[in-house]
């Protein structure tokens, strides 16, 4: 074989070869969220076992009395105390465990409702999507805030009077309506998706095949939804876990164990003499909040998941 004739299978096997895929290495922030979610999951699901983290009720005392405050940051306290002398970061560690409960409980509220109502209005159409978008539209109409305070006063009212709601404490109470909050949004999300769904080959397949509404839905679209509720459920939780700050902001938090909010309403008459008690709660917020949405939009460009946003 001549030198011509290999050259020129060389450049054959080249342009039949398929190009190699770049591996995308996750960026620096993705990688910090998913360090900081991970180690603030694991010290507070066992902060009971973890020796540098307190009780909830232990105070720091100083010469053998407590006070108002009485330590900064440090060595003994690594975040300062409290008015009542509680260590700042064992509480902060306690406190993220009421928080991400309730985000979590929320928005998995939150998706199940909204993928029902998504779903039926996106795959039925005519009269279901009607229905639905007037009960998504009346509950975006509302300013979140406004009806979230509207929720957990009439719950309080309805405790009152019903007494077998005794079990529904502060707690539950913002669980609830934050899942409510969440519904409308997320329908809207899984409506979009579920609508480009139905016209795709495979549901047309399965149709065409004598499957019922149900088993489509259950067999061909839920499957295919699962990155975009994924994604919407990861970037809502931050929102979430916001809005539960921003409520205890204003007066309804979770008394016992304290939440972020509460701690930074706590602390923010003595913001100018213990900085610390308001600063390191909302840093704590702060960061869980951002790594949320980074690992949300990250989901979102990998799925190309362009409702994603709430």
């Amino acid at each position: 074989m001549s030198a011509t004739a290999e050259l020129i299978s060389a450049d054959i096997l080249l342009a039949t070869k398929p190009p190699r895929r770049r591996r995308k290495f996750p960026s620096l922030g993705v990688v910090f969220a998913f360090i900081w979610l991970i180690s603030l999951t694991v010290c507070t699901l066992f902060a009971a076992y973890i020796p540098f983290i307190r009780d909830y009720d232990t105070q720091i005392k100083v010469n053998g009395k407590t006070g108002r405050y009485n330590l900064g940051p440090g060595w003994t306290a690594w975040m300062g105390t409290d008015a009542s002398s509680h260590d700042v970061f064992a509480r902060s560690i306690h406190g993220a465990r009421i928080t991400l409960m309730i985000g979590v409980l929320a928005t998995i509220m939150g998706l199940v409702l909204g993928t029902i109502l998504g779903v039926l209005a996106g795959y039925f159409g005519g009269k279901v999507d009607r229905v639905v978008s007037i009960i998504v539209d009346c509950l975006l109409a509302l300013p979140a805030l406004l009806l979230a305070l509207l929720l957990v006063y009439r719950m309080d009212d309805l405790k009152s009077v019903y007494t077998w709601l005794g079990w529904l404490d502060r707690k539950w109470e913002i669980t609830l309506t934050l899942g409510i909050l969440a519904t409308a949004p997320l329908a809207r999300i899984v409506r979009a998706q579920t609508m480009g769904l139905r016209e795709r080959e495979f549901v047309l397949a399965a149709r065409s095949l004598g499957a019922k509404g149900g088993r489509v839905i259950l067999r061909e679209i839920l499957p295919n939804l699962v990155p975009a509720m994924v994604t919407v459920a990861i970037t809502g939780l931050g929102i979430l876990i916001a809005a539960e700050g921003a409520l205890a902001f204003l007066g309804l938090g979770v008394e016992r164990p304290v939440t972020w909010g509460k701690m930074i309403i706590d602390g923010r008459a003595d913001l100018k003499r213990a900085w610390w008690a308001t600063v390191f709660p909302a840093t704590f917020l702060f960061l869980t909040v951002v790594s949320f949405n980074m690992l949300g939009d990250r989901l979102a460009r990998r799925f190309d998941i362009r409702e994603a946003a709430i």
